[in-house]
């Protein structure tokens, strides 16, 4: 009998939960530990931060769903991994949880056994990374379902007032130089566009596009090429139509360093320092990994083990310190498996690959902020392209 446990419930640890419990023994445990008790369809939170949607129609309860399929579920966040156990008495390696919710075990820790671990905790929302960034500071999300739900209530606000003849500058994008999410942002921003003007406001709005990216269309990933009709069209220049067909107006190769109320200020890789004012901003944050720590029986840290120092977990890559050109394809991992444990793995690691995916770059002049060049590493398919997406540290 084997017990292999999954952190995390979304994508990536909801289908291997459920391929899991498919495919191994009757007698074989399958344990699934979340933070939340709801599923949430990420991808259309787009949906509802637009208003096209409500919050239950990208949400489900987990629950229901794991304990029909003989699943437990513990709605817990993942706090510390014992790999080779918990202390000298205990060597079977376990996980640290700790209860959330409102139930009478909230704020409860227990130490989970396993014999194999998954761990798709998947990556945090660094908002902290930019001062000012997120719900909390002066701008807004649609990461969560509880962003989204916000991002419309204040867009229906900002509908209304260009009803009555306000205008109203609506500007989305990266809110780092270090996010990866490009794509997330494009989609909000034409989603927008479209309602406005099927609310029949568009001609109150100005809407600007502020990207980390080299070129637009890039989406961290060198760009695309389209086929259609018989016609190569490169992701740019389908990108730029798209946007200039729309009054869309696009700022690139743009890092915000701060974010004040209705203004957020920017410097462009030439080193430009500009304030781009605002009456709504949805910026997306630059990820990190969640920040689970590893410990041996002796209570000794060694998360550097398992972890790479942005905190995700280090899989089978090749994470030699190289230069931008001397990596390859090869260097990606194969099959997710953590060099120093056989029995854990990870997945989502296309958030954090071994090398930059997109060529670092850095200003024109040496700021504070920026530390050290670093590439955004977008969540794409491909491990091979390389993008030339504008970063910094």
């Amino acid at each position: 009998m084997a017990k292999v446990v999954v952190l995390g419930a979304g994508v990536s640890g909801h289908t291997a939960a459920a391929f899991l419990r498919k495919w191994l023994k009757k007698n074989d445990e399958v344990v699934v530990v979340s933070p939340e008790p709801k599923y949430n369809w990420i991808p259309s939170n787009i949906w509802v931060g637009v208003g096209l949607m409500n919050k239950d129609q990208v949400t489900f309860p987990l629950a229901p769903v794991y304990e029909k399929h003989q699943i437990p579920f513990k709605q817990a966040r993942a706090i510390a991994i014992y790999p080779d156990g918990r202390d000298l008495e205990h060597r079977q390696p376990a996980v640290e949880i700790e209860y959330t919710g409102t139930g009478a075990r909230a704020g409860q820790r227990e130490f989970l056994p396993y014999d194999y671990l998954i761990n798709a905790t998947g990556p945090k929302l660094n908002f902290g990374a930019t001062p000012g960034l997120g719900p909390t500071g002066h701008t807004l999300s649609v990461c969560t379902a509880d962003h989204a739900v916000e991002t419309a209530h204040v867009l229906k606000e900002k509908i209304d007032r260009m009803k009555r003849g306000e205008r109203q500058r609506f500007v989305v994008g990266t809110g780092h130089g270090a996010c990866t999410c490009e794509g997330a942002a494009f989609e909000y921003v034409v989603n927008l566009e479209f309602e406005l003007r099927a609310k029949g406001v568009r001609d109150k709005a100005d809407i600007v596009f502020l990207t980390n990216e080299y070129e637009l269309g890039d989406f961290g990933v060198n760009g695309m090429h389209i086929r259609m009709g018989g016609y190569i069209t490169p992701s740019k220049i389908f990108a730029e139509s798209l946007f200039a067909e729309r009054g869309i107006e696009w700022i690139t190769r743009a890092h915000v360093r701060n974010v004040e109320p209705g203004i957020a200020r920017i410097e462009t890789l030439d080193g430009t320092l500009s304030d781009l004012k605002f009456d709504m901003a949805m910026l997306l944050p630059p990820f990190t990994g969640v920040g689970l720590k590893a410990y041996s029986p002796t209570g000794d840290d060694i998360s550097d083990r398992l972890f790479a120092p942005n905190g995700f977990m280090k899989v089978d890559a090749d994470y030699a310190k190289k230069s931008f050109a001397d990596w390859k394809a090869s260097d990606w991992p194969k099959t997710y498996q953590s060099p120093a444990y056989k029995n854990i793995f990870a997945a989502g690691i296309a958030f954090a690959p071994p090398h930059p995916i997109s060529q670092p770059r850095t200003t024109a002049a040496d700021r504070s902020f920026r530390r050290r060049p670093r590439a955004p590493a977008c969540h794409q398919r491909s491990s091979a392209r390389r993008s030339l997406a504008t970063s910094w540290g």
